[in-house]
């Protein structure tokens, strides 16, 4: 029989661990993205991606349909940085990734970091929206397609809520679509 160690020669060893670094809100919001989004993209869409989002501590509302097989799972991340929809039923699957706050040079670096370690064959495209005021720079969304698909597979940064579009407005929404 193994005895246990006295706790004073354990809670040494353990006031000597390093703590987790702080982390900003920021880091939060940029975190959580990332980590929606490939579990967006690393599952196929349905009870699995669903369970990946719990798994990983986002809280969890569901609407189920009265009249066919269609579910929505609704995700929010820790504090709110992030939300994700998660679609599958009669229509094709959906995943998307929103935030109110991570604009869209926030979303396109999620993009980058996230996207070519998945699909490194896919092509990075820009499209370029109005002058942000702030900056003096136009909004950029961006965009990777699959260049061997010929209906097209898209992972995409928009403008969040409803105002759509490439408008740097501090939200975005990131998406997967076909370019048909």
């Amino acid at each position: 029989m193994r005895r246990a160690r006295p706790l004073c020669l354990v809670l040494p060893a353990l006031l000597a661990a390093a703590p987790a670094p702080a982390q900003t809100f920021e880091e939060a919001v940029l975190g959580n993205a990332a980590l929606a989004l490939q579990l967006c993209l690393s599952n196929t869409a349905g009870p699995a991606t669903a369970a990946a989002f719990r798994a990983a501590g986002f809280a969890e509302r569901v609407e189920r349909s009265a009249v066919n097989s269609d579910t929505t799972h609704h995700f929010s991340a820790p504090a709110d940085t992030v939300s994700a929809e998660l679609y599958y039923g009669e229509m094709p699957d959906e995943c998307t990734v929103s935030s109110d706050h991570l604009g869209l040079a926030g979303a396109a670096a999620v993009l980058d970091a996230v996207v070519p370690r998945l699909f490194p064959s896919y092509v990075r495209k820009v499209e370029y929206g109005p002058l942000d005021p702030a900056t003096g720079q136009p909004a950029q969304c961006v965009r990777y397609e699959d260049p061997a698909n010929p209906i097209g597979d898209v992972i995409g940064v928009a403008t969040g809520g409803d105002a759509g579009g490439c408008v740097e407005n501090g939200t975005s929404q990131i998406y997967r679509s076909s370019r048909v």
